[in-house]
């Protein structure tokens, strides 16, 4: 799963990196952030209604358009990728609204409860590769009849492979670079696109300091390797 994860770059960067028109719904700026929780409003990619790529600001936890309230409870920040398509929640984003989430880390919990131990996760870039990568994502739009509108996406997890495993049995989907364009067009098939997900091969993690076990922890020092 992804319950956690980092962007370790500003606004103007996460849109050159993504060739993506900043959004301009409401005055918002995005600063580095080690620590991005659920119900976060976080930079995601998505398609206007000319096809034009934007970085838009939506909720990290996602809110189905047809219901008629508020959601009480564990909001929606992973779907599966394997039954995406069936679920009542997901199933008109995955033909419509998918997105690419940037990010450039995330997290993983090893142990029991009480004593878990942080897990830092990214791919083996080298110096000269962009740390930003992109998880598969789905969003939606919910309004209301007084004019209320909310933004709001998902992450799609897969089962995970390789040394990843002995983190968690889930890992959020990464998809190359070359099959963003396709993932975000709603004419192409999710499914295909899904089809080239990376691997955990090239994923390296390390780990961290218990302090990002707090949802409040904030700073680049969560990344640190534990001493």
């Amino acid at each position: 799963m992804c319950g956690r994860y980092v962007i370790d770059t500003n606004q103007g960067q996460v849109a050159a990196r993504f060739e993506a028109e900043i959004s301009d719904l409401g005055l918002w700026t995005w600063e580095p952030n080690y620590n991005i929780t659920p119900m976060t409003v976080v930079p995601t990619i998505a398609l206007d209604g000319t096809k034009a790529r934007k970085l838009v600001p939506m909720r990290w936890g996602l809110h189905p358009h047809w219901r008629k309230d508020m959601p009480q409870g564990r909001p929606l920040f992973n779907a599966r990728a394997e039954t995406a398509a069936d679920k009542p929640s997901f199933r008109t984003p995955w033909r419509r609204r998918r997105a690419l989430i940037p990010a450039s880390h995330w997290y993983e919990w090893t142990g029991e409860q009480g004593g878990k131990v942080p897990w830092c996760i990214k791919p083996d870039a080298s110096p000269q590769e962009s740390g930003l990568f992109a998880f598969a994502g789905l969003w939606d739009q919910w309004r209301v009849e007084d004019g209320v509108s909310l933004l709001s996406c998902t992450i799609l997890t897969m089962d995970s492979d390789g040394p990843i495993k002995r983190l968690h049995h889930r890992m959020p989907v990464r998809l190359p670079e070359t099959e963003w364009a396709a993932w975000l067009d709603p004419d192409s098939t999710a499914e295909r696109v899904l089809d080239s997900a990376l691997s955990a091969d090239d994923l390296i993690f390390w780990e961290v300091d218990r302090a990002v076990n707090s949802n409040r922890a904030g700073g680049s020092a969560l990344i640190t390797p534990a001493v």
